[in-house]
Parts: C-alpha cells; sequence; structure tokens
C-alpha cells in the first residue's frame, strides 16, 4: 500500500565474547581429549585424569547450554552420570560392569551435547559465523567419541566383532575403537582395523555415511546463513542508497 512502511530488516548477527569463548573452550577440550587418550595407556591415575577432563567438557558444554537459553538438567543429569561411571573405571579398569557402565555414559553424555550443539547450528541463523563453524566442528569431533563407544559396546558385548591383525588378536580396546571411529567417520579407511562379524560392518557403515552427510549437510547450512546474511546486507545498501 502507499504510505507503507517497509518492514525492517532482520538485525545482523553480532558475536556474543562469552559465548564465543565457551565454544572455543570446549573445542579446544574436545580435541584434547579425543586425540589425547594414549595417555591413558600410563596407568590408572592417567586414566582417571582423562575422565575428569571428560567431565570437565562437559561441564563446559553445560555452560554454552545455559547460555543459549535451553534446559540444561539433562546435560547436568549426563555429567552426573559420567562422573559416577568415569570414575568407577578408573579404580576398576578390569571390571567388564564398570566398562560397560563407562561407555554406555559416554554414549549418553555424547548424544545430549551433540544434540544441544546441533539444535544451536540450525536453531541461531542470527549467530555470528564464527560461533557456528566452532559449534558444528565440536559436534563432529564429539560424533567421533559417541561412536567409539558404540563401537567398543559392541566389542565388549561380542569380542571379536573388529580384528586389528597388529595386536596379535584379542578383543579391541576402547581406544583401539576410538581411533576406528575416526578413521571411519572421515572415510579414511586404512584397514588396520577391520570389522568381522555383520552388526560391526553395519555400523562401521552407517558411521562413514553419517561422517559424509554431516560434512554436506552443516557445509550447507554455513553457506546458506552467509549468503542470506550478504544479502540481507545489499539489500539494507540499496535501501539506503534510494532513501
Amino acid at each position: 500500500m502507499p504510505g507503507a512502511e517497509a518492514p525492517a530488516p532482520p538485525a545482523p548477527a553480532r558475536a556474543r565474547p562469552g559465548r564465543t569463548r565457551a565454544l572455543a573452550a570446549l573445542l579446544a577440550a574436545a580435541v584434547v581429549l579425543q586425540f589425547g587418550y594414549p595417555v591413558t595407556g600410563y596407568g590408572a591415575l592417567w586414566t582417571a585424569a582423562y575422565m575428569l577432563g571428560y567431565a570437565v567438557m562437559l561441564a563446559v558444554g553445560i555452560v554454552v547450554v545455559r547460555d543459549e537459553g535451553q534446559h540444561v538438567a539433562p546435560m547436568v543429569a549426563v555429567t552426573g552420570v559420567f562422573l559416577v561411571c568415569g570414575t568407577w573405571f578408573a579404580v576398576a579398569q578390569d571390571s567388564t560392569t564398570a566398562t560397560a557402565a563407562m561407555l554406555t555414559s559416554v554414549v549418553l553424555a555424547m548424544g545430549t551435547l551433540i544434540f544441544a550443539l546441533l539444535r544451536f547450528v540450525f536453531r541461531r541463523s542470527r549467530a555470528a559465523g564464527l560461533d557456528l563453524v566452532l559449534a558444528s566442528v565440536t559436534a563432529y569431533l564429539v560424533l567421533g567419541g559417541l561412536f567409539a563407544a558404540g563401537f567398543a559396546l559392541l566389542e565388549l558385548v561380542a569380542p571379536g566383532s573388529f580384528a586389528d591383525p597388529q595386536s596379535g588378536g584379542g578383543p579391541l580396546t576402547w581406544q583401539e575403537t576410538l581411533y576406528y571411529a575416526y578413521v571411519t567417520l572421515a572415510t579414511l579407511g586404512y584397514g588396520d582395523v577391520l570389522p568381522v562379524t555383520p552388526w560391526a560392518r553395519s555400523l562401521g557403515s552407517f558411521v562413514a555415511v553419517v561422517g559424509t552427510l554431516y560434512l554436506t549437510v552443516v557445509v550447507a547450512r554455513l553457506v546458506g546463513i552467509w549468503s542470506s546474511t550478504a544479502s540481507d546486507g545489499v539489500r539494507e545498501e540499496n535501501a539506503g542508497a534510494s532513501s
């Protein structure tokens, strides 16, 4: 209608230093923990320190979730469960029950954290680009940890599901399944760790597909957001020039 005012353009994405720092700390913790697992081979004390580091990462995840206004109760609950199960495993690493409890708590904790991060990526279209990238990369790394725990649980329930010819036989450890998870997620396929049983092969194929689709979908999401932001900027400039 003549004289009607044009709708105001959406507010530009603004960086929130506190959120950016929390996401950067979460990413740093994920990198250190997901690729620093060899320290657990140095003894129970190092394993306990590693499990404590995982708890710290989850605590940072609670901060990120709280800052986004999401419900923190699920994240707090799974962090508490992991603290109990991780401590139990650290002092009883030879216990099958303790190992199963620790791996199950990792699946729950990683799944909850991934959900919170992806919810941020796919619902916060006006968030700063750096924050979205940090959240996306962190979710990808944590996804590897979730699948590693799944592989380890499968090997625990059905020993021999995976084989490593270089290790001399025997069930794979959770450290070896963590390595295998990232090699599979990135579709590198070195072939040093092999899925043997049908369920192991099925899960390995699923992880490879998820890794490929994740990168495709997330990159498309980020490009779409930045393209929309750039278009908004052009419209603002044109509106300012015509006024």
